[in-house]
Parts: structure tokens; sequence; C-alpha cells
């Protein structure tokens, strides 16, 4: 499959990454079925994408009212997982970091989807190889890693599985880069490159604010300045979720040993229900 064939794609979970892929595709000319379970999650999903395009777009003087329209109608919305596949050339996932309901899923999809259909996932930290192990044709699998916001970041984190197809590679690369993107390639590991690194580092900083080493708000500030970084580690982690890094690491102390494991602070954190923006209250209160 050449980059020139993917005309149609599909998009699965309409959560914050998923509207934002899905947003992103569009605005590059694709035709989006953007899929959940409910027409509550869809219906927010929409909403939130029209507020985005006309917020950070329209307002800018990046496009037009009339863009945006094209690009909201490019973006079907549906709860039918085989009508969303119909037609498509990719199918990108973009659900809870759950291994087991990424097996169920890449198995199902594996079934329904058409022999050459490209499936994706957009884990950010569990792996390729192991998603992919439930299913038949495991070397059209592979990872596209994209980070949020989807529609501004630069960079795409492409994973090799064990059993990823060089061709299916390809393909994946060349369509990344049609959405405007660098594509870094990685080999399946937990974590990958980035988010091994930046769970590192936000799960030290937690560490240094459990052990009363300086306020939120200096740790933040000690790192923007001292490293030329847009966001501290604590203020990235709200926006992130703590309860998405507390998974993470319990998954990279499971499949990696000690080093990795999750500091108290931010267990009790999300066992209390402050995991960020989402719940208006994490590391500060929004």
């Amino acid at each position: 499959m050449l980059k020139m064939d993917i005309t149609n794609t599909t998009v699965i979970g309409a959560g914050i990454m998923g509207h934002g892929i899905a947003q992103l595709i569009a605005s590059h000319g694709y035709q989006v079925s953007l899929v959940d379970l409910n027409d509550n999650i869809l219906n927010t999903a929409k909403e939130a994408i029209k507020q985005n395009l006309t917020q950070f777009f329209v307002n800018k003087g990046k496009i037009t009212q009339d863009q945006a329209d094209i690009i909201l109608n490019r973006i079907s919305m549906t709860t039918n997982l085989e009508r969303a596949v119909l037609n498509t050339q990719i199918v990108i996932e973009a659900v809870f970091e759950d291994m087991d309901i990424k097996q169920t899923l890449f198995s199902e999809l594996d079934k329904i989807c058409e022999k050459d259909v490209i499936l994706a996932s957009n884990t950010s930290s569990l792996s390729i190889t192991q998603i992919a192990s439930r299913a038949k044709n495991q070397e059209r699998i592979v990872g596209i890693h994209f980070f949020n916001p989807a529609t501004v970041m630069k960079l795409i984190e492409l994973i090799k599985g064990e059993k990823t197809s060089e061709n299916v590679l390809k393909s994946a690369k060349q369509f990344s880069e049609t959405l405007n993107k660098t594509v870094v390639i990685v080999n399946d590991a937990p974590g990958f490159v980035t988010t091994r690194l930046i769970y590192v580092l936000c799960n030290e900083a937690v560490k240094l604010k459990q052990e009363g080493i300086a306020s939120t708000e200096d740790i933040d500030k000690a790192v923007k300045l001292a490293f030329n970084f847009p966001m501290g580690p604590l203020e990235l982690s709200d926006l992130v979720g703590l309860d998405i890094y507390l998974h993470i690491g319990e998954y990279l102390e499971n499949q990696l040993g000690e080093y990795y494991k999750p500091s108290l602070l931010l267990k009790e954190m999300v066992a209390n229900n402050l995991i960020g923006r989402k719940r208006k209250q994490g590391f500060y209160n929004y």
C-alpha cells in the first residue's frame, strides 16, 4: 500500500486523543469515521472539534470558517465498528491504555477489515507486539503514537512490532508525513523512547514534591527555565492525567523493574481522584 491509496480513515476512540487525531487527519484532506461506544461521547467529541477549530484556527486567522466547516464535514460519527471500517485504508485505535482491551479490539479488527488495511495503535507505552498477539495478520499492525494536542505537536513516534512488515511501516510513515509531522521510527519496547523518558522525569518530580524539596510551582519553574521546557513536569502530569501516568508507571515497573515504580504521592492523588485538568484538580486547580 502506498500513501496515495489512503483516502478513507477510521479512528476508534473519541476521547481527547481520538477526536484530536480525527481533526488532524480531516484537516489534511482525509475522510474520517470516528467511532465510540455511544452517541453522547461522539456528540461531545464533535463539539470539542468545533470549538478547537474556532478558537485555535479560525479566530487566529489560520483558516476560514468555510474551511473549518469542510474539515468538520469530513468527519462522520458512528457507534457501528463494522460500518466505520468499510472502505477504509487505515484504522487508528485511540482507546484506553489497557492491554486486554487493545488485544481484543485488534483481534476483532483483523477479522472484519480487508487484508490490506493498516491497523495502527496510538498507545503511548504498551508493546505493539503484545497488542497484536491475538490477531492472525500481525504483520499489518503498527504503532502510530501521536502527542497531545495532536493538531499541534510535530512528532509522531512510529513503532515497529516484531512482526510488523517493512511495507506497512513504510506506508504508515508516508501517511504520517502527509499530516505534516516529523516521524521517528522505534523498535518495540515498553514506553518506546518518549514515554519512557518523560515518565521518569515526571515521576521524579512527584517524588521531589512528596519529599518537600520544593513547591509545585518552583519545581516546574526550575525545569522550564533550566532546560527550556515549555511546561514543567507537574503541570504536564496534570495535562496528561495522573491516572494515565500511574497506569504507565505500573506497566513499566512490571516490564522493566523497580526503577520505574510510581511514587507514593502519585498513587495517593489518583486514589483521591486528583488526576489533573480533566477533573479540575491535580497539582494545580483548574
